[in-house]
């Protein structure tokens, strides 16, 4: 036990934290990235126990989660075109879901020379846009010291006027903040805890996030993850994405599924109606079908990158950026079908 403990120890200090009688529980984030969770004898009554939480080094992208079966490439076009228009999109599902791991592919599909605040409690996030602010909590375990929690760096992310922020997970009080900026026309995307779309309404107007009803409307989607079992394989799948079209008379919060998973297929279907993207129409004063082609579009970029595995992060935020200027040079690429991209 004592050697352990000495172990234990050890790690916390590596990742910068203290670990003692006096504070017998710490978190911290390893050299490597890893997350650290420790704990001393005093409240682990088997011995001192800790728990390390790998990443991947080179992060994951949207190619590897389309050929995972994490989500299918037409959702991927629909999921570019929401975040291009800066639609605030939430994340949600339970512990060991894959919400993280979403949120940072889909930070990929955000305009080069757009301003990113990602706002989290351990930094996780990875991105290759050159004008990203990342913000990480400080807690306070001395007198005098000042904590900064995750409301004091939302309210500051208000005042770097950025083009999306970004919250790890939403959680407390900081909600409400975060609903202030999608109103007033932020960029939002953020993790939240919960099983399903349900769970999720009664946790944003419930405390501690305390969230008016009025408001939840201005959240675009609600993207279901999950963690399945198929055969021996465990396997994690976009389950559902509702759009939230607005508040009933009876003060019920009015849903439009847009894509759905079919358990027996494997697959992940669109339900050929997304009132948001009609509503992206509107406001471009053009025609949906317009944009439910370009949603064909992308995903047939998608599809192409997955074809020839171009799944490095550098590799898909230049098809990206490149699509954003020159959309016919990359649709030249995908129809000759070339393997890589040439500028």
């Amino acid at each position: 036990t004592e050697e352990l403990e000495s172990y234990v120890v050890r790690l916390v200090s590596m990742s910068g934290q203290q670990i003692s009688v006096a504070r017998p529980v710490a978190e911290g984030m390893l050299p490597e990235g890893f997350r650290l969770h420790a704990l001393l004898s005093d409240v682990s009554r088997k011995g001192p126990s800790f728990t390390i939480r790998k990443f991947f080094v080179e992060p994951l992208t949207i190619i590897d989660l389309v050929k995972s079966g994490t989500i299918s490439p037409e959702l991927a076009g629909y999921f570019w075109l929401l975040i291009e228009h800066k639609r605030p999109i939430f994340i949600v599902g339970a512990m060991a879901s894959g919400k993280t791991t979403l949120l940072n592919t889909l930070l990929s599909f955000v305009r080069p020379e757009m301003k990113i605040v990602t706002i989290e409690e351990t930094p996780e996030l990875n991105l290759v846009h050159e004008n990203w602010v990342s913000l990480v909590i400080r807690p306070a375990y001395q007198v005098g010291v000042q904590e900064v929690a995750l409301f004091d760096l939302l309210k500051a992310s208000l005042r770097m006027r950025p083009d999306y922020i970004v919250v790890g997970e939403v959680r407390g009080e900081e909600a409400y903040t975060f609903f202030q900026a999608i109103a007033v026309g932020h960029g939002g995307l953020c993790t939240i805890h919960a099983d399903n779309i349900d769970s999720v309404i009664k946790r944003l107007i419930s405390k501690p996030m305390d969230v008016p009803l009025q408001l939840i409307p201005m959240v675009n989607s609600l993207v279901l993850m999950g963690r399945l079992k198929r055969g021996d394989t465990i396997i994690r799948r976009v389950l559902d994405v509702e759009e939230i079209v607005g508040i009933n008379e009876k003060n019920e919060v009015i849903f439009n599924q847009a894509f759905s998973y079919d358990m027996k297929e494997d697959t992940i279907k669109f339900t050929n109606k997304s009132v948001i993207v009609e509503r992206v129409a509107k406001f471009l004063q053009i025609d949906p079908s317009i944009l439910f082609e370009e949603i064909r579009k992308r995903a047939s970029i998608i599809e192409w990158m997955t074809r020839n595995n171009m799944r490095r992060k550098e590799d898909v935020a230049k098809v990206i950026r490149t699509y954003y200027t020159k959309p016919d040079l990359i649709m030249e690429h995908v129809r000759l079908d070339l393997k890589t991209l040439t500028i």
